[in-house]
């Protein structure tokens, strides 16, 4: 997608460098009009976002701390667009202090960009295993989630577009190594439904969603995948010729996450179920995902 002439040659901060930022940069390296197009600037403290910087000089990197003010100040000043990537400040249980001070310092400089947010369907908590779509309520159960709440709070009345985003993978962002481990996975009758988003869809959502996005506006970035977990690691262990994992009950689950062989992660997502939807993406955003399925990109894995 060549960006509208009025987006040339601006200045757009990738705020927060990690694996979907980078895919965002190496997409817009090789995409038509490239060299006419934005300046970026990625900020953090990610040691892979250098030596991106060195291979594309026309990527300026600022290993800033937007927990420090005056960075936080600096960076609403320059930036002409955001795509905010960080995830939020753990300094508080429920609110992001790191986008409110950044929210604090547009509205102090009377700056009103273009901005993404990259968000997480965990803001509507656990619907035992019930349909969300776009409209409904947050009910925010994890910390970390209150605190995307907080931070989307801040940020829509400023006009972000924020994308919500569930389980992010891509083909070299698989459980193999838990599938490895033998793991173990719920048993049907307690398993609960997960969403998913390839991460290079969801990097070039959240490049569309600038120019696209309708101001303060919530699209749910999901596939048309709909698969329990358990379920999602068969698909994976079938694919990469790993075995599948042994099903337990949520019991035995819960004693061997008090005995800490079960990350407290995987436990928080095994504590929620959801099947996340959208009508937005193909309405508002792009016709067709990459990967409108999980079961698609697992059947590149050997091209």
């Amino acid at each position: 997608m060549i960006p509208p002439r009025q987006f040339r040659r601006l200045r757009i901060a990738l705020i927060g460098f990690g694996d979907v930022a980078g895919r965002l940069l190496a997409q817009r390296q090789t995409a038509p009009g490239a060299s006419d197009g934005p300046r970026f600037f990625a900020i953090g403290r990610n040691p892979s976002l250098s030596t991106f910087a060195n291979q594309h000089r026309s990527i300026q990197r600022l290993n800033w701390n937007l927990d420090q003010a005056d960075k936080s100040r600096r960076t609403a000043r320059i930036a002409d667009a955001a795509i905010i990537f960080v995830p939020p400040s753990d300094s508080h249980p429920s609110r992001d202090l790191r986008m409110q001070r950044f929210v604090a310092m547009l509205r102090a400089g009377h700056r009103r960009i273009p901005l993404v947010y990259i968000s997480t369907t965990g803001v509507y908590g656990d619907t035992q295993g019930g349909v969300v779509t776009e409209v409904s309520p947050c009910r925010a159960c994890q910390p970390r989630s209150r605190r995307r709440v907080s931070a989307e709070q801040a940020l829509r009345p400023l006009g972000a577009c924020v994308l919500r985003a569930p389980g992010i993978y891509a083909q070299d962002r698989l459980p193999t190594a838990r599938l490895a481990a033998r793991q173990p996975a719920l048993r049907e009758e307690d398993d609960v439904y997960t969403n998913h988003i390839h991460a290079e869809d969801l990097a070039r959502l959240s490049w569309v969603a600038l120019f696209r996005g309708h101001p303060g506006r919530v699209i749910n970035a999901v596939d048309e995948t709909g698969m329990k977990m358990a379920d999602y690691f068969d698909a994976v262990a079938d694919a990469t010729g790993l075995p599948r994992p042994p099903r337990i009950s949520r019991e035995d689950m819960l004693a061997l996450g008090k005995t800490g062989q079960i990350n407290p992660m995987m436990m928080s997502f095994l504590s929620e179920s959801r099947r996340v939807r959208t009508t937005r993406i193909k309405s508002e955003l792009v016709d067709r995902l990459r990967y409108p399925t999980v079961y698609d990109a697992l059947a590149t894995l050997n091209d």
